[in-house]
């Protein structure tokens, strides 16, 4: 976990150029991007790069898409970010080749120190392996990697690391299978 530097609850873990950058970033994405047709991709992917996401191959991100903080977005090709799905990366988020998040499922890599009484963001990486599926509404936790080829179900919360090839559902998520090649 990182924490960030708070003295108290109310103090903004961010600089002034960040929120500057952000309000920048949110513009460009609603006057650029949240518009356009499915086909635009190509257009909505340099976006994201010019703000610095890191995006290799061709992957997919919806137009209503949400992305938080995009330089702490990685993408590999074939990945994609369904409608409406939310990459709350105030930490970095690792999406690899073939994975898919599905519609409104929520990325959350930033949560607060509760044992501290300035209650700081602490952020955490959250990676999700190839070809692994994250179904409609799931939410994954800060430090979570969800394994290569595994299946989160939909409205699922994921809290612990989930391994290759299994299948979790519920809240918290438990594993009700395992995936065959």
């Amino acid at each position: 976990m990182n924490p960030k530097n708070q003295s108290n609850p109310y103090q903004n873990p961010w600089p002034l150029w960040t929120h500057v950058v952000l309000f920048v970033w949110k513009l460009f994405w609603v006057l650029l991007c949240s518009w356009t047709p499915k086909f635009f991709n190509p257009w909505r992917l340099l976006v994201l790069k010019i703000f610095g996401a890191r995006i290799s191959g061709m992957p997919f991100v919806h137009q209503r898409a949400r992305i938080q903080i995009p330089w702490h977005l990685t993408m590999h090709h074939r990945a994609c970010l369904g409608e409406r799905a939310n990459a709350y990366s105030l930490g970095q988020a690792e999406i690899l080749e073939g994975a898919t998040i599905a519609q409104e499922a929520y990325l959350c890599t930033g949560t607060h120190d509760f044992h501290n009484t300035s209650f700081r963001l602490i952020t955490d990486k959250i990676t999700i392996g190839a070809h692994a599926f994250v179904g409609a509404r799931a939410m994954i936790l800060p430090g979570v990697s969800i394994g290569k080829n595994a299946v989160v179900g939909a409205h699922a919360v994921v809290t612990k690391n989930v391994q290759e090839n299994e299948i979790v559902a519920g809240n918290p998520a438990r594993v009700i299978g395992n995936r065959t090649e």
